[in-house]
């Protein structure tokens, strides 16, 4: 489950590497002692979910890095700090910057636009992070975290039109995990690839407590994932992720998986990097970490350039690298919103990129000081237009959607018509979907795919008749 204070970050960057396997290079020469506050709020030897990670103070400051640079500042008490560079490589080879990168990202005024189901065991824990957004089948697919009122997290799914209003499978009132738990504690930290008719979906599984350990689920569909085995464990006694690993975020490029992964041990938590020619097994890169003392990380290519965000309590942070394991860190991305959903931090940060270009931000808001209040959020660059749409989740039943809250009317569609409204009296607007004469007795297009086996749907032949002609399900 994600239970966490706030995570002072000093992030302490590694040089270049000529390729994967290579050992690290540039490093710079011997780095001094980094005045020893920096990472003391860290995991306190687990994940920022085991709810016992009280930040101690401030992040104190790091010490000058000899040849490789001054370590920088950490924030206090949740911030995320700054980084020094990493000596002639920081400077150089790791400084390059995405081409195209906006000007501005910021919190979308309608957040948060998914919440709990707090009606259902599955999602009666009141708390949803770990977004993965992928766009498939003329729509927004994303998998998602939920915790259950039995304290086990698993995974879900849900699917929008705009990135704004979102349906959950199999429906938005009583959301199904697309990964149970099995036997396992926990299952969370999606990160989904596509790769020819397979989804191969990387998670964090704790078989007992916390200990948790990267596992591969795969599914020919949306949903109804099963789990494959165990591809990435601890590493070996007195290494720097000796306790567990977890939270993976994978690439599928040019025949090569590549995942950036959280290791801790010791009270410390860094991230790894590793490569895999058929996606199971796995070789961890000679040079790890590749980026020290930070944490549920994100990684896309952004205008030919690889992009991290990791998680922080007074906003989303950012790190480039022209080859994935040279970083330069960036600072703080963008702050806190000022609303109380995120009052607290922004959690398991996702990069939503298409053709190469950033489209959207998304992470947990964190709406309480321990992290276990968590509700999905998103930010726009300030080159994307925000949707029209959304805004409602406050004013809605919790977790459903105002398509489900007009079918209550006996209405078949509905959006959102008064954003950030918390009267379920001024909420919605409802109005047919369209497909009214041609779906059956479905109460709408997203029940009527659903009862064929398919993951969601939309009435795409407004006005027809004809029941061969009238919704548009997933595929």
């Amino acid at each position: 489950m994600r239970c966490a204070s706030l995570l002072p970050l000093v992030i302490a960057l590694v040089g270049c590497a000529s390729d994967d396997t290579s050992s690290v290079s540039g490093s710079g020469g011997t780095t001094a002692a980094g005045g020893g506050g920096g990472s003391t709020g860290l995991d306190s030897g687990t994940w920022p979910d085991a709810g016992n990670d009280a930040a101690s103070g401030s992040g104190g400051t790091a010490g000058a890095g000899g040849t490789a640079g001054a370590g920088g500042t950490a924030g206090t008490s949740g911030a995320g700090g700054t980084a020094g560079t990493s000596g002639a490589a920081g400077a150089g080879a790791c400084a390059a910057m995405p081409a195209g990168w906006p000007a501005t990202i910021a919190p979308w005024a309608h957040n948060p636009v998914l919440v709990p189901t707090k009606s259902v065991s599955a999602n009666g824990a009141d708390n949803v992070y770990a977004p993965d957004i992928h766009a498939y089948g003329g729509a927004f697919v994303m998998w998602y975290g939920a915790q259950g009122g039995d304290g086990h997290d698993r995974i879900f799914m849900a699917w929008s039109m705009d990135r704004a209003e979102w349906r959950k499978w199999p429906k938005d009132s009583a959301p199904a995990a697309v990964l149970d738990v099995g036997s396992s504690n926990h299952v969370n930290d999606p990160s989904v690839v596509h790769v020819g008719s397979t989804w191969r979906m990387y998670y964090t599984d704790a078989p007992v407590g916390i200990e948790d350990r990267i596992w591969l689920a795969e599914s020919s569909t949306l949903t109804g994932f099963n789990k494959v085995k165990e591809v990435l464990g601890p590493g070996p006694a007195g290494s720097w992720e000796a306790d567990k690993v977890g939270r993976p975020s994978v690439l599928y490029e040019n025949g090569t998986y590549k995942m950036w992964y959280d290791g801790a041990a010791n009270g410390s938590r860094h991230v790894g990097y590793a490569t895999s020619t058929d996606g199971v097994t796995w070789t961890r890169f000679s040079g790890n970490p590749v980026l020290k003392n930070a944490g549920a990380v994100d990684v896309k290519k952004v205008g030919g350039v690889y992009v991290m965000l990791r998680e922080a309590g007074d906003g989303t942070y950012w790190a480039t690298s022209p080859d994935g394991t040279c970083w330069m860190d960036r600072g703080k991305l963008f702050s806190l919103s000022g609303a109380g959903y995120d009052q607290f931090g922004q959690v398991t940060p996702f990069l939503d990129v298409e053709n190469g270009a950033l489209k959207a931000v998304w992470f947990g808001g964190a709406s309480v000081g321990t992290w276990d209040k968590n509700r999905i959020a998103v930010a726009f660059p300030s080159d994307v237009t925000p949707p029209g749409g959304g805004g409602c989740t406050a004013c809605t039943a919790a977790g459903s959607s105002c398509a489900e809250a007009c079918q209550g009317a006996n209405v078949s569609g509905g959006s959102c018509g008064a954003p950030g409204s918390t009267n379920p009296g001024a909420c919605c607007a409802c109005a047919s979907e369209g497909c009214d004469a041609c779906k059956g007795s479905a109460p709408d297009c997203q029940a009527a795919c659903v009862a064929i086996g398919k993951a969601g749907g939309w009435c795409g032949h407004p006005g027809s008749i004809n029941p061969s002609l009238c919704c548009t399900c997933l595929p």
